[in-house]
Formats: C-alpha cells, sequence, structure tokens
C-alpha cells in the first residue's frame, strides 16, 4: 500500500485549506488504525477526512463502519472536539507532519497527525501539551505521552533553497547512486527522485555528479516543489503531477480523488455498503429532525403572534368571550367572531 511522501502531503494540505472554518461534526475510528472525522461546512456539505497516520491523508467518498462499542481514542476526542470549529492546517517544515487546529467557544485544541515510522496521532492543547495519543512511544530522546510537551523530530535543513546545500547533500552521500541519495535524503521517495532523474536526463544510477549536472537537477527540483496539481493515477499509482518517468495515467480533478480511488480498492466492500445503509439512515433522520425544527419554529412564531394580538385587543377578545358564555351568538356574529359547536372562532388581522 502506498505511503504518501512529504511533497504528496503537501499537496493535500493546499487542497484541505478550503475546509478552514468547518464544523467538526463528528469524529469516527473504524478500528486503531485510522480516524475519519466529518467536516461540515456552509456551501460545501459535509466531507469526511480520512486520517491513517504513517499512511494516508485525504477527503474520502465513503468510510469503514465503525465498531458498536466506542473505542476509548475516539471517545476521547468526541468530548473535546465536537461542535469545534477547523482553524488552520499546517505542514511542520515540509515534512511528514500535519497539524490541524481546532477551536470551541472558550477551547483551543491542536490534532497533530504524524505521517513518518509507525505514524502517530495526537491531541495537544493550545501550548502543545499532549493530552492524549493514539499511541504512546518511547524514544531516547522524544516521547509521545500525557501531560508531556510534544516535541518535533530533529529539524531537517531546507535543501530546497540553497544549491550548495543541495550540492552538498549530494556529493557527502553514501547511497549507492543518486536516485537513492534524492528518495532519501530530500525525502521525496523513489517515485518523485526517478521523475526529477528524468527531468534532468541524468542517469539515476549515477554515484556522482558534476556541476552542471547538480544544477539542472536542483533546477527541476525547485520546479517540481512548484509544480502545478495534474492529478493522475499511474499503474495504480496515484501521483499529483504529471510525470514524464512514468507516461500518461487516469486523470482526476483533485489529488485527493485520486487517492481516495486508490485507498478504497483496500477496504472491504461489505465494509463500505454497510456504512452506506448507516449513512442513508442517518440522513433520513437528521432530514426528519430538521423538518421537525421547522415546524416547531413556526408554531411558535404562530403562538408568539397570536399571544401579540390578544394582548393588544384584550378588552375586544374579553367581550366576545362573555357573549360566548352568555350564549348570545347573533351578537357574536356581530361583532365578526364566529361559532363552530364549542369553539369560538376569532379572526386575527
Amino acid at each position: 500500500m502506498k505511503i504518501l511522501s512529504s511533497l504528496e502531503i503537501s499537496v493535500i494540505v493546499q487542497e484541505l485549506q478550503q475546509f478552514l472554518g468547518a464544523k467538526l461534526d463528528q469524529l469516527y475510528q473504524p478500528d486503531q488504525t485510522e480516524i475519519v472525522l466529518a467536516l461540515h461546512k456552509t456551501g460545501m456539505g459535509k466531507h469526511l477526512l480520512r486520517i491513517v497516520p504513517g499512511t494516508a491523508l485525504y477527503i474520502a467518498s465513503k468510510k469503514r463502519a465503525s465498531p458498536q462499542d466506542q473505542l476509548n481514542f475516539c471517545r476521547f476526542l468526541r468530548k473535546r472536539l465536537d461542535n469545534t470549529r477547523l482553524q488552520e492546517i499546517i505542514q511542520k517544515n515540509k515534512e511528514r507532519i500535519v497539524e490541524f487546529h481546532f477551536a470551541g467557544k472558550e477551547t483551543k485544541f491542536i490534532l497533530i497527525t504524524e505521517f513518518f515510522s509507525k505514524g502517530n496521532i495526537i491531541l495537544c492543547d493550545q501550548n502543545y501539551t499532549i493530552i492524549s495519543a493514539l499511541q504512546v512511544q518511547l524514544w531516547k530522546d522524544r516521547k509521545i505521552k500525557a501531560k508531556v510537551m510534544y516535541e518535533y523530530p530533529p529539524e531537517k535543513k531546507n535543501i530546497g533553497e540553497d544549491f550548495q546545500e543541495f550540492a552538498h547533500l549530494v556529493e557527502k552521500s553514501e547511497k549507492e547512486n543518486i536516485v537513492k541519495t534524492l528518495a532519501m535524503g530530500l525525502n521525496l521517495g523513489g517515485v518523485y527522485a526517478e521523475e526529477l532523474c528524468v527531468r534532468a536526463q541524468i542517469d539515476k544510477n549515477a554515484k556522482t555528479l558534476d556541476d552542471r549536472e547538480l544544477k539542472r537537477l536542483f533546477a527541476q527540483y525547485q520546479i517540481l516543489s512548484e509544480e502545478q496539481v495534474s492529478p493522475n493515477i499511474i499503474d495504480n499509482n496515484p501521483v499529483p503531477f504529471h510525470m514524464k518517468s512514468l507516461g500518461e495515467g487516469t486523470a482526476y480533478k483533485t489529488y485527493s480523488e485520486a487517492l481516495d480511488a486508490y485507498y478504497s480498492a483496500f477496504i472491504p466492500e461489505e465494509e463500505l455498503k454497510e456504512t452506506e445503509e448507516k449513512e442513508d439512515k442517518n440522513e433520513t433522520i437528521l432530514k426528519d429532525q430538521e423538518r421537525l425544527r421547522v415546524q416547531v419554529e413556526k408554531a411558535i412564531e404562530e403562538n408568539q403572534k397570536k399571544g401579540e394580538w390578544i394582548y393588544a385587543h384584550y378588552m375586544e377578545v374579553r367581550e366576545l368571550l362573555d357573549l360566548f358564555k352568555a350564549g348570545k351568538k347573533e351578537e357574536v356574529k356581530k361583532k365578526g367572531a364566529e361559532i363552530e359547536g364549542p369553539n369560538l372562532l376569532i379572526s386575527i388581522e
């Protein structure tokens, strides 16, 4: 299964900016490997943001069925994030770390998603103190657990903006060829490292490069980092750009749609069907509740108008009631009211 590179994550983060201001309607956790955020924004409706730490991040058209009993992490996140709004989405230092900043009326939270190594999802307060994490992780110089400050992995130099740093990385690399140096040294992954070699017209198996080759390669790296998004799936590999090294593929409107088509193939069909049935049922309930809400609000408005009219015409109403109780039907009718069985009908204008 595909694991998103830092370059691919940067494309997704840009696409997700349109959801800033969206309300977090619901949060799901199908199992210990992922969470799904249901985001609702006026004019856009509801969208499902699927987060698979260590692997994937995209807007999904469907979701997996959730267990009947909520998992602890899901229950914990719901208590704190329900009805908050998404304020900011940040990719940290072009690494495989994405922060989602949420704000409620009196609270602010940061949901940090890591896509390197085994991945993780960490909930912090606004000061980056960890409240809870999907997985407790302990290293020699870094801890992911409650009540400690979240620490980023050691920051790497931004080689893409400095030719001398880029050249130094290539020249000092102990990898057996240039494609592996690019893939690992720039966090690109093999596919985009090969694409750079093709665009720069360099043998991917070369160990050393001369100054002209280094400059061509650096120039193509800068171009790739600002490439216009043109999502495709080529040989079952979703990519956000046109790839000279791979050829033509099936085009998609957004990179999220391409990833959705790819990752959906790994979700059992029976899970998706069950989810769709539950979604349909939930949608029906929500629509019924909305219709009832509208009816109740309309009734409240009408009754308020009636009350105001009666208050303004109290003496007239009192007189009609006295005549009605006395059985003087003709006098009641002369004053514009109607009698229908045991009821007195008064027209309100």
